[in-house]
């Protein structure tokens, strides 16, 4: 009779807070770089939301990635909100890929204002049904909540009729 032996448990190590600082600050770096070459950045700041959606949008592409990096097993809903976006994003530019749609996708907002907060609105909605993630405070935590509370705030302004949005000048 053979034994059978458990494979040996990795433990999940703890992301390197530096490489998570690089990943997070290259994002950031990539947005703002998009912004200047599409010449988006100026003063007065007239598209400061759609600016503000960019570097959102960068932010939740690296999201998976720090997160999945993380070990963590019990993460917040700020997390889960910070993961979904990533994930909606990510396969949004893969089913362009596959689509064939790969030269005119927009990879970092492919979804727009509306559908994004939506989306992350129901996620939000569920988790919080589901009691699901920790009362803990950590930075990613704080990143998804912040990130979260951005999107659906966004896709809330999508209902106000643009006229009441303009402060008059008079």
């Amino acid at each position: 009779m053979s034994s059978k032996r458990a494979a040996p448990k990795s433990a999940a190590t703890p992301a390197s807070p530096l490489l998570n600082a690089i990943v997070f600050g290259t994002a950031v770096v990539s947005a703002l770089g998009i912004l200047v070459a599409r010449g988006r950045v100026g003063w007065p700041p007239h598209q400061l939301l759609s600016s503000l959606f960019t570097v959102a949008g960068c932010l939740a592409l690296v999201g998976p990635l720090i997160l999945g990096r993380a070990g963590a097993t019990d993460g917040g809903l700020g997390e889960l909100l910070w993961m979904a976006g990533g994930l909606l994003i990510w396969v949004n530019d893969a089913a362009a890929v596959i689509r064939g749609q790969w030269q005119s996708a927009s990879w970092i907002t492919p979804l727009d204002h509306q559908a994004m907060g939506l989306t992350v609105l129901a996620v939000l909605l569920a988790g919080w049904r589901c009691r699901l993630g920790s009362r803990s405070w950590n930075w990613t935590n704080v990143v998804g909540w912040i990130l979260g509370v951005f999107w659906v705030g966004m896709a809330v302004a999508t209902w106000i009729p643009g006229r009441l949005l303009v402060v008059g000048s008079r």
